[in-house]
């Protein structure tokens, strides 16, 4: 955000206490120009985090690997994002394994952008070990896939078309409801980001009951770490992610937990009442 730095000096001259949250650092592929923009940014961060009251982050761990997060980490507060989910209606999530499945092949979800972070790659990568147990397997996508501030799609477009049969790509959906279903239609849903803050859209998918496979890294592994429902692999390695796939598909009773378990443990309420004492504080001067 350009106006970071605006906003602090802004509040100063106001005499307004500010509370951040901080949903993630900014990653962007290597490059001279990259490299001035994450720099620049960083810098216009520094004076907000430095004035602000408190710093939200959404969980010790990636706070504990941020580099934005790391300087300020005496005034690091951790507040689990606010997740709401309608349930899914199963009706439409068994017409939508109807529709992308191929002979009762399991459908693996993937939920974000596809951009290099989040190394969609890697996902499209492990069919060739998903293959050897599940060959009418299907990935489906759902997010934008063809991203105009990076090339990664068509950097990985010769791999989406070795795999074509079994992409199915559906674009940007913002209605919650039809995320529910989508979540519900699938067997599993697979994070393989390099970087994440912490996914929201695992949490999503394991209130509809689905098990999430995801990578071992600051943030990501918060989720499966916290309620068991999935498991963690290296990231950047398609063999590993593969065969966890195949286990949490051929095993999924073994990690689906109820939805009552997920809701306390991400618990809505909980949040709010956080956040408002953080409010309180901030409001009264009070550091803690």
């Amino acid at each position: 955000m350009l106006e970071t730095a605006l906003i602090a000096a802004e509040a100063k001259l106001a005499g307004k206490p500010v509370v951040v949250t901080h949903h993630g650092d900014l990653v962007l592929p290597d490059g001279l120009v990259n490299r001035f923009i994450k720099t620049t940014m960083f810098e216009l961060y520094k004076p907000l985090a430095r004035y602000a009251s408190r710093v939200v982050a959404y969980s010790h761990d990636y706070a504990d690997h941020s580099y934005y997060a790391r300087p300020f980490r005496d005034k690091v507060s951790v507040i689990y994002p606010p997740v709401q989910m309608p349930a899914p209606n199963p009706e439409r999530a068994a017409r939508l394994r109807a529709i992308w499945g191929q002979n009762g092949g399991p459908i693996i979800g993937y939920a974000g952008r596809f951009v290099e972070e989040k190394r969609p790659d890697v996902l499209i990568r492990a069919l060739a070990t998903i293959n050897q147990t599940y060959p009418d397997a299907r990935i489906v996508f759902a997010g934008e896939y063809d991203i105009k501030y990076e090339d990664t799609w068509e950097t990985h477009y010769e791999l989406t078309r070795q795999y074509s049969d079994q992409l199915v790509f559906l674009g940007l959906h913002d209605e919650m409801q039809f995320m529910a279903d989508f979540y519900a239609a699938c067997d599993v849903l697979v994070l393989p980001s390099d970087t994440e803050c912490l996914g929201l859209v695992q949490v999503e998918a394991m209130l509809c009951g689905t098990p999430v496979v995801n990578t071992d890294i600051p943030g990501a592994r918060e989720a499966v770490r916290v309620t068991g429902m999935g498991c963690t692999v290296p990231p950047g390695d398609p063999e590993a992610l593969g065969r966890a796939v195949v286990d949490v598909v051929a095993n999924r009773e073994k990690y689906v937990k109820p939805r009552a378990e997920i809701e306390q443990a991400y618990n809505f309420q909980e949040t709010i009442d956080r956040y408002e004492r953080v409010f309180r504080e901030a409001a009264g001067g009070i550091r803690k």
